[in-house]
C-alpha cells in the first residue's frame, strides 16, 4: 500500500509500507507506471547475515514525512543498525534522489544492496540494463524511456540480469550471499542490483546518495548526471529539500484552529497531495494506486472529469489557482466535439478505457467541468480567464441543454456517478441544473446571452423536485427510468448543488434518512448506498462521510460537522493519506489509497467549516 508520495508534475514516486519505491510514473503522474519492483537489502559481513529490509527480518520500520517539506522518509532499525531513507524529486530536473543514512552499534562492515526491476512503458520485455564503467552509472532503457542510476559514493559493484519471463526469480538472489557475481548487461525482462561497501559507526551517519535521472534519451539523462556531478550532489539534495520547504511555507494555507492537530496535519497533507497528483498537462489522476489491477484489471491512473472538477475547486479554495487553470486547459483539449466529456482520459489526453457502452457518458462529469470553470472565476475574478474557457463552457452547456427527453424534459439516461447504473439519476440531474445555471452566469459576465441555459436549468430543476421526491417515504429516490428507491449518499451531493434549498424541510428529512440507514454502527462513517458490494458490503466511504459533514453544517449543526471531519482524519493512514473507503468491521483502508477525491473533499469541507465562523457565512457552491 502507498504510504508516502512525491512528484514534480512529470515524475511521481510512491513509497510503500516497506519503505521501497512502489510506483514510478513518467512522463506524467499516472502514465506510465515504469517500475516493477525495488528493494533494499543489507549484508552483515562479520555475521554473514543477509536480509531484505522487511518486517519480520529482524527489522522494524517507522515512516513519517520529513521536515517542513513533508518529504517521504522511512527509518529501519534492527540488529544494532539504523537505516534512514529519504526520497525526493527535484522541482526542475527529472531527478529522483534517495538519501540513505546508516549507523551501526557496534561499528562493523556492511554491504548495502539496491535492487530494481522496471516495466518500462508498462511492459516487462524488450528492456535493456547495462553498467557503464566510463560514467560510473547503471542504465535501464527501452525505446524512448531511459533511467540512469549513479551515486555518491560510487557503487562498488553492479550486475544486471533477468526476471520472470524465463521462470527466473530475479537478479536480487545474486545479492543474498553477500557478493554480486553477475554480468554487466542484460536484455529482455532486465533487472539490476547495486552494492555499496560501508563501515558505519554509532556516532555519525554513513551517507549514500543514490540518484536516478529519467529522460526520453540517453543524452538527456547523461546531461542531468553531468549537471549533478558539476554542481555537487549535496547541492541537488539541498535544492529539492529547500524547494518543498518553501512551497509548503508559501503555498499551504493554515487550517482552522478549531480542528485537532491530526485534522490540521491531514488538511495540509491533502493540499500537498493535490499538488503532486496534477500533471504538467493539467490532468488530475484519481489515484496513483495500482493495486486494483489485480482485482479489477485496471487502475485509477486516469483523469475523471467529476473527480478532476471537484479537485480543481478544492485547489482554488486552497490557493492553487494556476493548477486549477491547467486542469481547465486540459479539459478543453479533451472535450468531445459535441461538448460532452468521455468517461475518462489518460494523463496525456488520449481517451481512457471504459466499461460503458456508447455514448460512454456520465453527464454529471460534463456538468462538473462547467461548475469548476465558474468556481475558478469566482475565486480569481479574472474575466480574461472566463474568455479563455468560454468555448469549453458554451459547448458543454449546449450539450447538456440538448441532452433531454421525456415529457418532464429531464436529462436523458446516462451512467450514474458510481459508474454502475444506466438511467436518469437524482445527482446527475442536480449537477446539470447547477451547471446550466453557472453557464448562464459565465455568459452574463462576458456580455453574452445565457437565458436559454437559465431557462433550461429552471425547467429541469422544477421537474427534478417533482419527479424524484417520494413524499410517502420522506426522501428523494436516487434514479428514474428505471426507478430505484435505494437510499444513496449521492443525494447529499445533489443537495449541495441546490436540488432544494437547505431551508426546505425536505432537505433535513433526506439527510436524516440517509444518515439513519447508511451510517456504520461499528466503525462509523457513511456507506455509498444500500446494498453496495464494491470491495465489501456497505463499507464507509470518506467522500460520503464528508458530504454528510457539509450537509450537517448547512443545516446549522456545526459541532456535528466537526465530529465528522475529525472522524475522517482519524481514518487516514499513519502517514496521513486518505483512502477511498474503509473496511466496515476493521476500519482498515480499502481500495485506492490515496484517493485524490477524498483529499479534495476534505479540503473543501474544512474550508466550508472555517467559513461558517464568519459573519458572511458559508459560500454557495
Amino acid at each position: 500500500m502507498i504510504t508516502q508520495i512525491t512528484g514534480n508534475g512529470r515524475l511521481l514516486v510512491t513509497v510503500n509500507e516497506n519503505g521501497d519505491w512502489n510506483e514510478l510514473f513518467y512522463p506524467y503522474p499516472g502514465q506510465y507506471q515504469q517500475l516493477r519492483e525495488a528493494r533494499l537489502g543489507l549484508y552483515d559481513v562479520g555475521e554473514s547475515r543477509f536480509a531484505w529490509l522487511r518486517r519480520g527480518n529482524g527489522y522494524e520500520i517507522q515512516q513519517e514525512p520529513f521536515g517542513p517539506g513533508h518529504l517521504p522518509e522511512s527509518v529501519w532499525t534492527g540488529h544494532g543498525i539504523r537505516i534512514a531513507v529519504r526520497d525526493q524529486i527535484h522541482p526542475n530536473h527529472d531527478l529522483v534522489t534517495r538519501v540513505i543514512r546508516v549507523r551501526a552499534d557496534p561499528p562493523r562492515p556492511l554491504r548495502l544492496f539496491a535492487y530494481h526491476a522496471f516495466q518500462i512503458a508498462e511492459s516487462m520485455y524488450q528492456d535493456t540494463a547495462f553498467v557503464d564503467d566510463s560514467t560510473e552509472s547503471l542504465v535501464h532503457y527501452k525505446r524512448g524511456f531511459f533511467f540512469e542510476f549513479f551515486s555518491e559514493p560510487h557503487f562498488a559493484r553492479a550486475v544486471c540480469g533477468e526476471h520472470t519471463l524465463k521462470g527466473l526469480r530475479g537478479t536480487y538472489v545474486d545479492a543474498e550471499d553477500g557478493r554480486l557475481e553477475g554480468r554487466p548487461v542484460a536484455h529482455g525482462a532486465a533487472d539490476s542490483v547495486m552494492e555499496w561497501d560501508i563501515e558505519p559507526t554509532a556516532d555519525r551517519d554513513t551517507e549514500i546518495r543514490l540518484f536516478l535521472a529519467v529522460g526520453r534519451s540517453l543524452p538527456a539523462t547523461r546531461r542531468v548526471h553531468e549537471y549533478v556531478q558539476a554542481g555537487g550532489p549535496d547541492r541537488f539534495v539541498r535544492e529539492s529539500e529547500a524547494f518543498w520547504t518553501t512551497w509548503v511555507q508559501r503555498r499551504l494555507p493554515n487550517p482552522p484552529d478549531g480542528l485537532s492537530e491530526l485534522g490540521r496535519k491531514v488538511y495540509r497533507m491533502s493540499v500537498l497531495l493535490l499538488r503532486h497528483c496534477i500533471g504538467s498537462t493539467g490532468a488530475v489522476i484519481a489515484s496513483p494506486d495500482t493495486r486494483s489491477l489485480v482485482a479489477a484489471g485496471d487502475t485509477y491512473n486516469y483523469c475523471w472529469w467529476r473527480d478532476g472538477g471537484y479537485v480543481s475547486k478544492a485547489m482554488d479554495e486552497a490557493g492553487l489557482y494556476e493548477n486549477s487553470s491547467r486542469f481547465l486547459h486540459f479539459a478543453r483539449q479533451c472535450q468531445s466535439p459535441d461538448g460532452s466529456f468521455f468517461h475518462r482520459h489518460f494523463p496525456d489526453g488520449e481517451i481512457g478505457s471504459t466499461w460503458h457502452p456508447p455514448p460512454h457518458l456520465q453527464i454529471d462529469q460534463t456538468a462538473t467541468v462547467i461548475a469548476a470553470t465558474w468556481h475558478h472565476f469566482k475565486r480569481g475574478a479574472d474575466p480574461d480567464m472566463l474568455l479563455e474557457y468560454w468555448p469549453l463552457a458554451k459547448d458543454a452547456a449546449n450539450f447538456l441543454a440538448g441532452f433531454r427527453n421525456g415529457p418532464a424534459r429531464l436529462p436523458s439516461p446516462s451512467f450514474d456517478l458510481w459508474e454502475e447504473r444506466f438511467g436518469t439519476h437524482a445527482y446527475s440531474t442536480a449537477a446539470v441544473v447547477h451547471a446550466l445555471e453557472r453557464a448562464s452566469r459565465i455568459a452574463t459576465e462576458l456580455g453574452k446571452d445565457g437565458s436559454a441555459w437559465r431557462t433550461a436549468s429552471r425547467e429541469i430543476g422544477a421537474a427534478a423536485v417533482a419527479e424524484f421526491w417520494d413524499d410517502e417515504n420522506g426522501r428523494f429516490v436516487r434514479s428514474l427510468a428505471p426507478r430505484d428507491d435505494r437510499i444513496d449518499a449521492s443525494i447529499l451531493l445533489a443537495l449541495k448543488l441546490g436540488l432544494v434549498p437547505w431551508t426546505d424541510p425536505r432537505a433535513r428529512r433526506a439527510v436524516d434518512a440517509i444518515e439513519s440507514r447508511l451510517w456504520n454502527r461499528s466503525v462509523g462513517g457513511l456507506a455509498r448506498y444500500e446494498g453496495d458490494e464494491y470491495y465489501g458490503h456497505e463499507n464507509p466511504w470518506l467522500v460520503c462521510t464528508l458530504w454528510l459533514a457539509e450537509a450537517r453544517l448547512r443545516l446549522g449543526e456545526r459541532d456535528r460537522c466537526r465530529e465528522l471531519i475529525e472522524w475522517v482524519a482519524a481514518h487516514a493512514t499513519p502517514t496521513r493519506l486518505l483512502p477511498e473507503q474503509i473496511d466496515r468491521t476493521t476500519g482498515e483502508p480499502k481500495s485506492a489509497t490515496p484517493l485524490t477525491w477524498s483529499h479534495s473533499t476534505f479540503v473543501d469541507v474544512v474550508h466550508k467549516y472555517a467559513e461558517s465562523e464568519h459573519p458572511g457565512g458559508i459560500s454557495e457552491e
